[in-house]
């Protein structure tokens, strides 16, 4: 959970940038809710909702998505909570542990933690959260890495023992979302909390370890949290709620901020947002996140067969001139955004290599490896190889602004080497929700939010892992992933992700674009909010927020 982001602690600064511009299963939406409501924060929120939209993130091959983590992290809490330092923090646990030979993490959960229907939090949540990530009937929807390498875990009270099989470094992204045993003991964990977070032994009852209550969830309009009344280990919430509300075209979300029909948002990078600078009564945060995005590309039989030829991906990479879509697109926000060249360390991070540099646009060199396999061109211009047209559907979020003109630039680029990229735009909740996990696309351009532990490497690129959406497999690759994950030195474990990612940089699996930037807008009236670039997002203090 929340290790890939989709999300582990390095010696990494964290590096702000200028920003150049400067319930019940089913209930009723937040459609009403304004931010004039007293004691309530409007939230836009741009991904969220949709018919494939769930909310269990412990299934997180199927509703592994950021902002399924914003809204849950004050609700249903972890071991540890990732802070804007990219450190971990104790945070459902007041201390542990650790020993190796072999190793072992005994976790204290705090005395006072407690569900919102009085239950204790105890070992027993602990044991049924592993449990359930190892029960077979779940194995296509969560990601086992981790899960597997634990022994057993101990513990009916407030300490857990965690006994592993054999060395597990990123092992605090473990217990990210801890299960409450009570009240999901024997139920179907892939459809109990699709649509709530309850307790279905108690007609539904909306169910909490955190400061705030998931009372509201609707796939038209938004999610609704209501404080947490009935205590829980931290200091009581400051709001009465907070609404956030589904707004998924970037230009809408922007207007509303403007506006002020909303209180806050948390965008992806526009261009628009460099109009905000000015406004009276907003302030905008941005730091370098832990966020690349990227074209991921279909190996497996539902993606175009060429797909499946390295020499094609090589020809695909070089046809898009990643250096110019850079500039278009963020030289307005921030000039220092650049192409990412790796797969697997970011730009700010240690270890980060150039692997991928070797990529230049080039539609010449496309033109020779197209010959090279006997393509010819049709009338169109595009190639054709053993029948097949070069041509990809290519698959993003709908009504983001800034990647429906990063498709616009790279259909013209890669149109002018001999391939054909056809929009396949669809909403958020259809592609994280269906088309990835499914394998069902021939590109799909999105970002993946991590943590500065590669462990996210591993669920990725390895053969067979249901994270690994583009179905890609060298089993040298998988063999040097899985090695870093034994390693707890960090250097070493940086040479060995490093050394897959030079084949990676090879087979071209997926195709890097760039790290980006994070931006935190909201009115001057709002007291508390803090831009956590992490993977845990804005929301890992919402007990802080307030207004007035």
């Amino acid at each position: 959970m929340h290790r890939r982001k989709l999300w582990l602690f390095a010696g990494v600064v964290f590096a702000a940038l200028a920003l150049a511009a400067t319930g019940s299963a089913r209930v009723n939406g937040p459609d009403s809710a304004s931010a004039k409501s007293a004691g309530t924060l409007v939230f836009g929120a741009e991904q969220g909702g949709g018919p494939d939209w769930c909310l269990n993130l412990i299934l997180d091959v199927d509703c592994n998505a950021f902002w399924n983590v914003v809204f849950q992290t004050p609700v249903i809490r972890g071991a540890f909570l990732f802070t804007p330092a990219f450190k971990y923090k104790p945070d459902l646990i007041s201390k542990y542990t650790l020993q190796t030979k072999p190793q072992r993490t005994t976790y204290y959960i705090r005395k006072n933690a407690k569900w919102s229907d009085g239950a204790q939090v105890t070992g027993k949540d602990f044991i049924f959260t592993w449990k359930t990530a190892m029960n077979p009937k779940y194995k296509e929807h969560i990601d086992p890495s981790g899960w597997e390498d634990i022994r057993s875990v101990k513990g009916n009270g407030k300490v857990v023992k965690v006994t592993y099989k054999r060395n597990y470094a990123p092992w605090k992204g473990l217990f990210s979302y801890v299960l409450p045993a009570h009240a999901l003991a024997g139920t179907d964990m892939l459809t109990v909390w699709n649509d709530c977070l309850c307790n279905p032994k108690k007609g539904n009852a909306p169910i909490s370890d955190g400061p705030f209550l998931l009372t509201k969830f609707d796939r038209g309009s938004g999610v609704t949290l209501t404080r947490n009344t009935h205590g829980w280990y931290g200091k009581k919430a400051k709001l009465d709620s907070i609404v956030f509300r589904f707004i998924t075209n970037t230009n809408s979300e922007i207007q509303a901020i403007r506006s002020g029909e909303v209180d806050a948002i948390y965008p992806q990078p526009q261009l628009a947002l460099a109009d905000l600078k000015n406004q009276s009564g907003l302030k905008v945060i941005t730091h370098l996140g832990l966020q690349w995005e990227h074209i991921e590309i279909q190996e497996g039989a539902k993606g175009n067969p060429l797909a499946k030829q390295v020499w094609l991906r090589q020809a695909l990479i070089t046809s898009l001139n990643r250096a110019a879509a850079a500039k278009a697109l963020y030289g307005t926000l921030n000039p220092n955004i650049s192409v990412l060249n790796s797969l697997v360390r970011l730009t700010n991070e240690p270890g980060y290599k150039a692997h991928f540099k070797k990529w230049d646009y080039n539609p010449t060199k496309v033109g020779n490896i197209m010959k090279a396999h006997s393509c010819t061109k049709g009338g169109d211009g595009i190639y054709s190889c053993s029948g097949t047209k070069v041509s990809f559907l290519f698959e993003s979020t709908a009504g983001n602004a800034l990647r429906t003109l990063a498709f616009t630039i790279f259909q013209d680029q890669a149109a002018k080497a001999g391939i054909e990229l056809r929009n396949g735009f669809v909403p958020a909740g259809t592609l994280f929700g269906s088309h990835l996990p499914d394998h069902n696309f021939d590109l799909a351009m999105f970002t993946y939010v991590v943590g500065v532990d590669p462990h996210y490497n591993v669920s990725i690129f390895s053969c067979g892992l249901p994270g690994n959406y583009t179905e890609y497999c060298n089993r040298k690759v998988t063999k040097l992933l899985t090695a870093s994950d034994r390693e707890l030195n960090e250097a070493k474990r940086t040479v060995l992700v490093n050394q897959a990612d030079t084949i990676m940089a090879n087979d071209v699996p997926m195709i890097p674009l760039f790290q980006r930037a994070t931006y935190l807008v909201y009115k001057s009236s709002v007291h508390g909010l803090v831009d956590n670039a992490s993977s845990q997002g804005p929301s890992f203090n919402a007990e802080a927020w307030s207004k007035g």
